[in-house]
């Protein structure tokens, strides 16, 4: 005896056994146990949810001979049941629409609708993918579907309901299938594992369901596939090796990698998907989903029907991730992933955009969110302090020399000691260290620099001022050097010496001296390193009019 399929072996044969259906099966019992059967119906959804098979039970239920009229419990043991089964029934007919799609086609069927049933109850046919039919073909239909003879019925099928033309949409009752959820596949795989004696863990079935995305004769044929390749006895490395999936420790492993900011683990771990021959698409689609997964354990309660496509010990493991990355960092996470997954269907090196988008990941949970950018803004503007900084998490490095006894540690080196010479001194380091940068060194020389705490300014010639503006990072880069310390640079350009300078105007001297207070004052510096800015111009508050 030829081996049978588990899709063909398990299809359902009772409305009952139909999984995942309950809305659409309980509805058809009703219309025929109230006899309110109509005389076309139409079936939509998705390949492999069952649209054929409900065609099939549905044809059975109208020719059972065991009652006096159609029944919403077909016996499946007399002869036109049987027929049916086996699809050799004289009076039920099964038409492919995709070959059969031509007005002659349908012109036959329309002759053959005019005689009575050879010896069931009614003549009924199953017209399979039916939006294939040819606009003529479904004009020819027209008449015969909206005035059938009393004996016939029409059953289509159909995977794209919106290739149907509405004429034909309005003479049919229309059932819309539903994609079966993985906790229902898994259910349906489980019963066929143990009818069919298969030893085979929960994890392993979750992932064939998973694979099968919503289609039940997708989820039985990658069963049959993997029973194929283990036999009786089915591993979870199995499972992941013969059907290409991602093995959920790599993605626990990559979600862990974000947590930490740890660079390093995201590129290794792009590395042993490389030693796996894993396709880096493929993974990119599997951590997308993983991050979904984490959005839903921090978001529904444990109660919710939303976490019941993950296992318990799964929640268990990906509960701390899912606490430690906030909404925002897990909405830009699906950003990133969905912008590299289109970008590797061109990629000329997919490696390289997968470890890129793995490290923007990485590097996403330091950015500032802007309402916290707001925020110090506002509170800037109140003259209220800054809170402590959080330090940051300690790279993966930094943990494992933590853990080092301290005379397992090098030495670390000693810093740079700072220059004992004045302003004059520093500038001439500077000079020095900008020996490789002619232009650099060149509009240093001449100028005269002022120290004061921690800002060094610089005059320099007008002729070099926009340069030295422009290379202002530069100098600063320079004067750290030289210092051995951090230090602000300011450039200002130096008054013609042709002339003799004229004294400071009464005005000057308030704005430099209102310019200094400024300079000192904690929250203005605080607001020039947030946004990377410089001091351009002061001014003096007015006061508050006060009310009359």
């Amino acid at each position: 005896m030829s081996y049978q399929v588990l899709a063909r072996k398990w299809r359902p044969q009772t409305f009952d056994e139909v999984v995942g259906q309950p809305t659409l099966t309980r509805t058809l019992r009703n219309a025929l146990a109230s006899g309110r059967v109509g005389h076309a119906f139409l079936l939509s959804g998705a390949r492999g949810v069952g649209k054929t098979t409900t065609a099939r039970i549905l044809a059975k239920a109208l020719n059972c001979s065991r009652g006096e009229g159609p029944t919403p419990e077909p016996c499946g043991a007399c002869s036109s049941c049987r027929e049916v089964a086996a699809g050799t029934a004289l009076d039920v007919q099964e038409i492919d629409g995709a070959t059969n799609n031509g007005v002659e086609q349908v012109r036959e069927l329309r002759e053959s609708a005019r005689y009575n049933p050879a010896r069931d109850r009614f003549k009924i046919w199953i017209i399979d993918e039916v939006h294939m039919l040819s606009t003529g073909a479904f004009n020819a239909l027209l008449k015969t579907l909206e005035e059938p003879p009393p004996r016939v019925k029409f059953i289509f099928a159909t995977t794209e309901y919106h290739k149907i033309p509405d004429t034909i949409l309005s003479r049919c009752q229309q059932y819309d299938f539903r994609m079966i959820p993985a906790r229902e596949l898994l259910a349906h795989l489980r019963t066929v594992a143990e009818g069919e004696g298969i030893r085979v863990t929960d994890e392993a079935l979750a992932r064939v369901a998973r694979a099968a995305e919503g289609s039940v004769r997708d989820a039985l044929s990658l069963f049959d596939q993997v029973l194929a390749f283990s036999g009786s006895e089915v591993k979870d490395e199995d499972v992941t090796a013969l059907l290409g999936l991602v093995d959920r420790e790599l993605l626990l492993r990559a979600s862990s990698a974000v947590v930490s900011g740890d660079s390093l683990a995201a590129l290794e771990l792009v590395e042993s998907l490389a030693d796996f021959g894993s396709d880096y698409r493929n993974f990119t689609r599997e951590v997308l989903l993983h991050f979904r997964e984490l959005l839903l354990l921090k978001l529904a309660p444990p109660s919710s029907g939303l976490l019941s496509g993950i296992l318990p010990e799964e929640r268990d493991r990906m509960k701390p991730l899912a606490e430690a990355l906030s909404e925002e960092d897990l909405l830009r996470a699906f950003e990133v992933l969905t912008q590299a997954e289109t970008d590797l269907r061109l990629a000329q090196d997919p490696r390289v955009t997968l470890e890129l988008a793995l490290l923007k990941l990485v590097q996403l949970r330091r950015l500032v969110p802007f309402a916290e950018l707001v925020e110090r803004v506002e509170r800037l503007a109140a003259g209220r302090p800054s809170p402590a900084p959080v330090p940051p998490a300690p790279s993966r490095s930094a943990t494992k020399a933590a853990e080092l006894p301290a005379a397992a540690l090098p030495a670390a080196p000693p810093a740079a000691a700072a220059p004992a010479e004045g302003p004059a001194g520093l500038l001439a380091a500077m000079v020095g260290l900008s020996a490789a940068r002619p232009s650099l060194a060149q509009s240093l020389r001449g100028a005269v620099p002022r120290l004061e705490g921690d800002v060094l300014a610089l005059e320099v010639a007008p002729d070099f001022a926009a340069f030295a503006g422009m290379h202002a990072d530069e100098y600063a880069d320079l004067a750290r050097k030289a210092a051995g310390r951090p230090l602000k640079v300011q450039i200002r350009a130096s008054a013609a010496s042709a002339e003799p300078e004229a004294p400071p105007t009464l005005e000057t001297v308030k704005r430099e001296r209102l310019r200094k207070e400024a300079e000192r004052e904690p929250a203005v510096q605080e607001a020039l390193d947030l946004f990377e800015g410089k001091l351009v111009d002061v001014r003096e508050a007015k006061p508050a009019k006060e009310n009359a």
